[in-house]
């Protein structure tokens, strides 16, 4: 099957390993990191380049997959539950437990931005489809 333009965009962009991931962890590779939202003050405090690539949740579906192959762990810090219920229909392996915590960027996390296409101000969607998604794998460079 033809590989789409995002598909191969994202094993550029976020191939076998991220750059500069040295060590493992634990047997592991690295983490890839859901996220609802890319908080800068998550980064380290000094100047670092963002590699960012816009992908589709079929193309998202298909990445995880293989990172999770090669050693991945995966880790969210996703608090709605209609989110993280849709991306587990489509095959991304979320714990069902929303997760409000804070995030921490570890040398090698690849992250995950995951929002709403069209968010509504203090208002929590009961149920999202994937058409309600839109969908970032940002590599620290």
């Amino acid at each position: 099957m033809a590989q789409t333009q995002n598909q191969m965009a994202a094993e550029g962009a976020a191939g076998a390993a991220p750059p500069g991931l040295a060590t493992e962890r634990g047997g592991r590779r690295g983490r890839v990191i859901f996220l609802n939202a890319l908080p800068l003050n998550a980064l380290p405090r000094s100047h670092l380049r963002l590699d960012i690539l816009p992908v589709s949740i079929g193309d998202l579906a298909q990445w995880i997959n293989k990172r999770l192959q090669e050693g991945y762990e995966v880790v969210h810090y996703v608090r709605h539950t209609a989110t993280i219920a849709t991306l587990r229909s489509v095959g991304i392996p979320l714990s069902e437990q929303p997760n409000a915590g804070l995030y921490q960027y570890a040398h090698g996390d690849i992250i995950v931005v995951v929002a709403l296409r069209a968010p509504v101000r203090g208002q929590e969607q009961q149920q999202v489809d994937i058409n309600d998604l839109e969908v970032w794998i940002v590599t620290v460079l």
